[in-house]
């Protein structure tokens, strides 16, 4: 890809998801569509991500990484899921509190995703509730980031999903839940205690002004 066809893309994807009664609507999404049609297209999506300010472009590339990395797991080693996974960790704590809702949201999928389906394969997926405290441990935003990432884990490695068994689910739940699980409440927990001692400090500057 290069600028060109990226700005084809960002006006493919303008169309695509704010203009569906349009004539050119149906175009859109059949070109749109071939991006995710192929792992071969990858490098593409993160060429969206690396060069695009348009909000709609990220949310495609987001969208389909997800679906890729979904359905050509086997495609790639364990070393290349990491670092697609480091990769987005990285792009959220760079571009985090930039992004659109729509987009970060996207994106925090794709690390959830990335996180169940590589569970087994290498000790880093298991460990993905300690690299998520660099993000509470950073700006507000970012602790919020943070703390969405948690939350979606949570949900992400109890729906069964397409091409895993229900074993093959029942079997990472139970892991996280055994292994992650209580690391991540106590995370959560510990925030909400910081805030209430921030808002409690913050109270009692602000009494005496209130006599």
């Amino acid at each position: 890809m290069d600028p060109a066809s990226l700005a084809q893309v960002e006006s493919l994807c303008d169309i695509f998801y704010t203009n569906q009664g349009s004539p050119e609507w149906a175009n859109a999404q059949q070109q749109i569509l071939m991006l995710q049609s192929s792992a071969d297209h990858i490098p593409q999506c993160q060429y969206i991500l690396d060069n695009s300010k348009n909000a709609y472009a990220l949310l495609l590339a987001a969208t389909a990484l997800t679906k890729l990395i979904t359905a050509h797991w086997n495609n790639f080693n364990a070393a290349q899921h990491i670092d697609i996974r480091n990769y987005i960790l990285d792009y959220l704590a760079r571009n985090g509190p930039n992004l659109q809702d729509f987009v970060s949201k996207s994106l925090i999928q794709l690390v959830c995703r990335l996180t169940k389906l590589g569970w087994f394969d290498d000790q880093q997926h298991r460990e993905i509730a300690q690299e998520v405290t660099k993000f509470l441990t950073a700006s507000i935003d970012h602790c919020v980031i943070g703390l969405r990432i948690l939350n979606n884990l949570v949900d992400e490695l109890n729906i069964p999903i397409t091409g895993r068994t229900l074993t093959q689910h029942r079997k990472t739940a139970v892991s996280f839940r055994d292994q992650s699980l209580l690391d991540i409440f106590n995370v959560a927990f510990n925030i909400l205690q910081q805030l209430q001692v921030h808002k409690l400090a913050v109270f009692k500057r602000l009494s005496p002004a209130c006599h």
